[in-house]
């Protein structure tokens, strides 16, 4: 008997995208009382099609984190949502951010090194540029600046494969133009905007290790300032942790 791949495939999809959905609600990105986005954005966010959404959509309904109010879907409070739910969900989160941090370890830490052996005068002038337009004051601005410098530094590596490698991998590390046009202008739930952690000066260190060619000082100094982003993000998640808790 012939596998049905297709029906397993959108299967899979439909759960993934679930799960990804369950993210932006437990991190407060799609905050309560919000309507989500029309299903076509959902799908040309995620690049997946209508059927897919839609089995995904049916499944936060009916797991609770959703609520249909005439023909939108409107986003409930995390704490009325059930807390086995509220628990999947959050796993998956915290999942999510360290298998993306440890990525970024294993290619970023070596970059550093490799960047602070082959760096040109040209790799330092590009990064110095970019530090000195990044503000924390204006995170939107910042984050964009942040997803460059970090490019930049893996670019100063003298490794061209570990170069493009990252390059190909940045929207699953920073999250593309296409997650943020659905996405990117909704505030997060308790008002806040994505968190700056380390700030200016924590890339300045990377930077100074750069300049020095201290490669186990560059690679010591992004592997503290990854942590700090990652432990920074769980913290947020674990936010909502503690909201499911009080419902318990």
């Amino acid at each position: 008997m012939g596998l049905e791949a297709g029906e397993i495939q959108r299967s899979t999809l439909a759960e993934t995208l679930t799960t990804k959905l369950r993210e932006q609600i437990l991190s407060g990105r799609l905050g309560a009382g919000m309507p989500l986005p029309t299903e076509r954005n959902i799908g040309l966010a995620f690049g997946v099609g209508r059927t897919t959404v839609r089995e995904a959509l049916r499944s936060l309904l009916a797991a609770g984190f959703v609520e249909r109010q005439g023909k939108k879907l409107i986003v409930r409070d995390p704490r009325s949502v059930p807390p086995r739910e509220a628990d999947h969900g959050a796993i998956a989160v915290r999942a999510s951010i360290q298998e993306v941090f440890d990525t970024r370890r294993l290619l970023e830490v070596e970059g550093a090194r490799l960047a602070a052996r082959n760096r040109t005068p040209e790799d330092l002038a590009a990064l110095r540029r970019v530090l000195d337009r990044m503000n924390p004051a204006d995170p939107e601005d910042y984050h964009a600046l942040d997803e460059e410098f970090h490019t930049l530094v893996m670019a100063a590596s003298g490794n061209s494969i570990l170069a493009q490698v990252y390059r190909t991998s940045r929207q699953m590390f920073f999250k593309g133009p296409a997650f943020w046009r659905v996405f990117g202008q909704l505030s997060l739930a308790d008002g806040a905007p994505p968190p700056v952690v380390g700030g200016r000066q924590s890339h300045e260190d990377i930077y100074q290790a750069i300049d020095a060619k201290d490669a186990e000082g560059a690679a010591r100094v992004v592997a503290e300032h990854l942590t700090r982003v990652e432990r920074a993000l769980v913290q947020r998640v674990g936010r909502t942790d503690q909201q499911a808790a009080a419902i318990r």
